[in-house]
């Protein structure tokens, strides 16, 4: 029988001391990455807690200078925003005096304190950056747009520390009464504050839809914002996670937000103008494809990715001695974890489009793998660990890192991890919404029974009265 062997206290403080890694004890998956010049650096890389890379440590934005930049007849760039996924799934406007340029005005502000540093009590922004970006005439009517907003109402559904349950917020808080703003002629600064609980929820944000500013300029309806945010956050995705829900007439107006009385023929209307909005959509403003249809009484919209093609970029040059060694890291692996891994080819594109050096991408994309097997129910990069793992699987590791490139903040590596150019790619025409001339029922017409959104208006009549277009409540 085998007898035990004791270890006395004076052997063990003799024995050997087993050398463990700097990292050891820290809570999460510990990643070594070996730098260029062979030094280490080490990483513990978890999706809980405090370290998980929130919405306080992203820049933002990616654009060059946002006020040059953020430009009505800008045709050369298109700065882009970070929005957070629980702000365009949750966000809904109460007030209904607001206009279409005044909520592409409140996203400017958004955007212009995401320059300035979202954690920030108080920002500030010129008057005319307000006006180029709106493409307007007239300071006045840039003046009445911001006023108009900070007498409007919006509405967060927040679970986190600090914001928990349904919010309801001024939409901002102007530092200046609108009586002062005759006073800023010569000097157009204007102070505004953002509402507490929409910084909390940008800066402990992890998901996230990139949105193109200048495009929303643009739109001729309020109702287009809600269903256009959404449509970047579904881009933003991989196809197969990809989903945007056929909608009746109905579904729609519930869906942006219209109120449940809306008239048949208002309902018509505002549903023709949106699809005109998303399909004008053109030039360096459209970084993904919108198939708009109408079929069988139903608004069915398809949307491509908002990933440009990683494979059509230059592969950057590599020296061959890290080349070599990067290859071998990856042929040692178990073939099971070597398929996690994209080609050497891929991570040259990479550096190309993001400008870090490629094996420090590799680095980051290691530690990704690492905090998507350890954390399979956190999510990164708009997807749960587990839906990571199972997407190299089904598509194969080139394609998910192209998709990877487009999502990730690269702000650890000191990158901005922008692309140089936007793709600009085609989409369908606008859709022609159908209406359907009612039946004229006399009953209804003697009692003036009152027709609602679910029951169509008899045909508008032809002549109207004059009325101005930022009178009309789109």
């Amino acid at each position: 029988m085998h007898q035990p062997v004791h270890t006395t206290l004076e052997e063990m403080e003799a024995a050997p001391k087993r050398r463990r890694h700097k990292m050891y004890g820290k809570r999460g998956s510990v990643f070594v990455h070996e730098r260029e010049d062979g030094s280490e650096k080490g990483y513990v890389w978890k999706s809980t807690g405090d370290d998980i890379i929130r919405g306080h440590q992203r820049g933002g934005l990616r654009c060059g200078d946002l006020s040059a930049e953020a430009v009505f007849d800008n045709e050369r760039t298109s700065p882009r925003i970070e929005i957070p996924r629980i702000v365009i799934q949750t966000m809904q406007i109460e007030s209904s005096h607001l206009r279409a340029g005044d909520i592409a005005a409140f996203w400017r502000l958004f955007a212009e304190a995401r320059k300035q540093g979202i954690s920030r009590d108080t920002h500030s922004i010129k008057l005319g950056d307000i006006v180029k970006y709106l493409g307007l005439n007239s300071l006045h009517r840039a003046k009445q747009a911001l006023a108009r907003l900070s007498t409007a109402v919006m509405t967060l559904r927040l679970n986190q520390i600090g914001a928990r349950g349904t919010i309801r917020m001024q939409m901002i808080k102007l530092l200046h009464a609108t009586d002062d703003f005759a006073a800023l002629r010569g000097h157009d600064e204007m102070f505004f504050r953002l509402p507490e609980a929409l910084k909390l929820a940008v800066m402990g944000s992890r998901d996230y839809a990139w949105v193109d500013l200048n495009a929303m300029a643009r739109f001729a309806s309020k109702f287009t914002f809600p269903l256009y945010l959404k449509l970047c956050l579904q881009a933003g995705k991989h196809r197969i996670y990809r989903n945007v829900p056929a909608m009746t007439k109905c579904e729609f107006r519930a869906f942006v937000g219209m109120p449940e009385k809306t008239q048949a023929s208002v309902l018509d209307k505002t549903l023709q103008l949106v699809c005109n909005d998303l399909s004008a959509i053109s030039g360096v403003r459209r970084r993904f494809p919108i198939a708009i249809s109408f079929e069988d009484g139903k608004l069915q919209i398809v949307v491509g990715s908002a990933a440009k093609k990683l494979r059509e970029v230059k592969p950057a040059w590599i020296a061959a001695e890290m080349a070599t060694k990067q290859t071998a890291e990856v042929d040692a692996m178990p073939a099971e974890k070597r398929k996690l891994y994209p080609s050497l080819t891929r991570f040259r594109q990479a550096e190309t489009a993001i400008g870090a050096p490629a094996f420090r991408i590799f680095g980051l994309w290691s530690a990704d793998l690492h905090g998507a097997k350890s954390y399979p129910d956190e999510h990164i990069v708009g997807m749960t660990g587990r839906e990571f793992i199972d997407l190299i699987d089904k598509v194969g590791a080139d394609e998910v890192l192209e998709y990877w490139t487009d999502k990730r903040d690269f702000e650890v590596l000191g990158m901005s991890g922008k692309w140089r150019d936007a793709e600009v790619v085609e989409h369908t025409a606008s859709v022609r919404i159908p209406v359907n001339a009612p039946k004229i029922d006399m009953h209804d017409l003697i009692y003036r029974r009152t027709v609602v959104g679910d029951d169509p208006l008899p045909p508008a009549p032809e002549t109207f009265a004059e009325v101005d277009d930022d009178e009309i409540d789109f």
